[in-house]
């Protein structure tokens, strides 16, 4: 029996809360490939709409494993020590609103909303992904540094919730239904604030949601702000066309953190935002 909710009507807001969406594709590292090739493929792009290069560190390699051990692992930090000198490039475009990342085992496209514009849609940035995915193994053929293979997928919604939004108080964040409100004592403790994470398996182990909750302050504009990010990762399926096998990982993960973030706020919060529903 086939109990996949894809048969129901997709979600969608007037107004999502997303600032931030990332599409990704993790690659066993290629064994020619040094950072002088990072500044050879931003030559291959139109760099008169991607401007801007910055050196950032690289990202760590992640992999969703369901051993026992492996899910007993992912609880408590890291510490990595490398004598590694590889970097990771940000190249962003000219409007602000886009931005592709590339490490030798990474490549990342981004929706940049911080930039002022509005959700442009899951299919507008899934056709930019796959045009930095198809312009970079053309690189990777022709500059011979090895065989591209990816082994996982990785989606990011990064969601920003003002202060005076759906909340007030820490009392008020029942609006997200895994955490209830912040507890308050009376006469003895007033909740104030919380950082913390659920992790999720997508069933049939083919990927894990990872939620994480921060509340703070951003500087521009100055306001109090609740930071949600939920990512969906999974190994990358199919050997015969590892290019589709990544795309079905991506929508896999897209319609896994749209659908969770739905069922976990709450209806007012929903209706606050604008939530329809519309066939996909």
């Amino acid at each position: 029996m086939n109990n996949s909710p894809t048969k129901s009507p997709f979600p969608d807001y007037e107004s999502p809360p997303v600032v931030e969406t990332i599409l990704g594709v993790q690659f066993e590292a290629l064994a020619g490939w040094r950072n002088a090739h990072l500044g050879a493929f931003w030559k291959r792009l139109n760099t008169d709409d991607w401007p801007d290069v910055f050196d950032v560190p690289p990202l760590q390699p992640q992999f969703e494993r369901f051993a026992e051990s492996a899910r007993w692992a992912m609880i408590g930090a890291q510490l990595t020590v490398t004598q590694d000198p590889s970097a990771r490039l940000q190249i962003k475009k000219k409007e602000g609103d886009r931005m592709i990342q590339l490490q030798n085992n990474r490549l990342h496209f981004n929706w940049l909303g911080q930039a002022g514009g509005q959700y442009p849609c899951y299919e507008s940035i899934r056709e930019g992904f796959v045009w930095v995915l198809e312009q970079f193994i053309e690189f990777v053929v022709r500059e011979k540094v090895g065989d591209f293979r990816p082994n996982q997928w990785e989606v990011t919604y990064l969601n920003h919730i003002p202060k005076g939004t759906v909340w007030d108080t820490p009392n008020d964040w029942g609006f997200f239904l895994p955490l209830g409100a912040v507890p308050t004592i009376e006469h003895l403790v007033q909740g104030e604030s919380f950082v913390g994470g659920w992790h999720f398996v997508i069933p049939e182990q083919r990927g894990r949601l990872h939620v994480q909750w921060q509340h703070g302050r951003k500087s521009e504009p100055e306001e109090e702000v609740i930071v949600l990010t939920l990512t969906a990762r999974g190994p990358v399926a199919g050997n015969e066309n590892s290019v589709q096998g990544i795309l079905d990982g991506l929508d896999l993960g897209r319609e896994t953190i749209v659908r969770s973030f739905v069922a976990f706020t709450s209806e007012a919060a929903n209706k606050y935002w604008g939530l329809k529903n519309v066939n996909d």
